[in-house]
């Protein structure tokens, strides 16, 4: 059959919304290769119908991460899972909860290691001066090494699809 009574499959679909045909693109690559970034999609999933640009924020790795070693007769780190849990910092304010993120490691033979499945969640941020705010940020789940690498951090040059799960939020 086609459709599947899958809820994964079930965000790739267009709805209809009073007349509206619902559309989505997909998350671009993160705009930093290292250090908290910022993805973008377009999606005119509101009452309106209007086509606007939403942002997530992003990390594909710290900037200070230390890769953990291949095991013997692989080429790549694809998702380690950091050891201790953190704040996110975004901006000066600090996420209110600890995460325990999974970040992209890296490859030995010469390819690049980017995010392939990862969701959305919203994660609240507290600033020094007491105010809260919340924003949308991708979590990996998975990331896989291929020769189709970004340059620059240029998001726009990178052309690697990856499957997205949860980012209707």
């Amino acid at each position: 059959s086609v459709f599947r009574d899958d809820p994964a499959h079930k965000l790739e679909l267009n709805r209809v919304q009073e007349n509206c045909l619902v559309q989505t693109t997909e998350w671009s690559t993160c705009s930093r290769s290292c250090g908290m970034g910022i993805s973008t999609r377009v999606t005119n999933n509101n009452p309106q119908c209007r086509l606007e640009k939403e942002t997530q924020l992003c990390m594909v790795r710290p900037c200070d991460f230390s890769m953990e070693k291949t095991k013997k007769g692989k080429k790549c780190v694809r998702t380690p899972k950091q050891r201790q849990s953190l704040h996110f910092e975004f901006s000066g304010c600090t996420s209110t909860h600890l995460y325990r993120p999974r970040f992209c490691g890296g490859c030995s033979d010469g390819r690049c290691c980017t995010p392939f499945l990862t969701s959305t969640m919203d994660v609240e941020f507290r600033c020094p001066e007491g105010d809260f705010f919340q924003r949308k940020m991708m979590f990996i789940k998975m990331c896989s090494c291929h020769y189709d690498c970004p340059q620059d951090n240029d998001i726009f040059l990178a052309t690697y699809h990856r499957r997205m799960i949860g980012d209707h939020i």
